[in-house]
């Protein structure tokens, strides 16, 4: 089976869809999870990321917020912790590429296992140190899912 580790540039896209580019086959990658036919992963640090988004740039109320990270939880299962080794690499690779710690975080976790970093942060895509939602759903290829809202615009449901 393949495994993949998400990061919250493309978890967002799980639920959010105002603005958000490559939303489909971000929920391509959320459906095969679903469906069993990948596994996807996060790491804890995801949580905060994912909560501090949803209250701060898209000023969810707090009882909506704990509902996502709880929906969030209940489909990925529960979130990697990273070790003091991934630690000491995310350093090193926060010093090499000019990386904020946070993203280091996560390229050092998909390092030290062995699997994909899926993410939508260009500075991530542009260094080659993860792949796009695009690239991955084509990679193992998915269908693209569509939207809530694409079908509400198929289907006029949405005024």
């Amino acid at each position: 089976m393949t495994h993949l580790l998400i990061d919250t540039s493309v978890l967002i896209k799980w639920f959010h869809s105002e603005g958000e580019a490559e939303l489909s086959e971000a929920r391509a990658l959320r459906s095969a999870h679903v469906a069993g036919e990948l596994d996807a992963h996060v790491l804890d640090l995801a949580i905060y990321e994912v909560g501090n988004v949803l209250v701060r740039a898209l000023r969810w109320a707090a009882s909506d917020v704990a509902d996502q990270l709880d929906d969030l939880r209940a489909v990925v299962g529960e979130p990697l912790v990273m070790t003091a080794d991934w630690l000491r690499q995310a350093a090193r690779l926060a010093e090499s590429h000019a990386l904020s710690f946070y993203d280091a975080s996560w390229v050092a976790t998909a390092s030290a296992l062995s699997m994909p970093l899926v993410s939508a942060d260009q500075r991530l895509l542009d260094t080659g140190l993860a792949e796009s939602p695009s690239q991955v759903a084509s990679r193992l290829h998915l269908p693209p899912r569509a939207s809530r809202n694409d079908e509400e615009e198929r289907t006029g449901d949405g005024e």
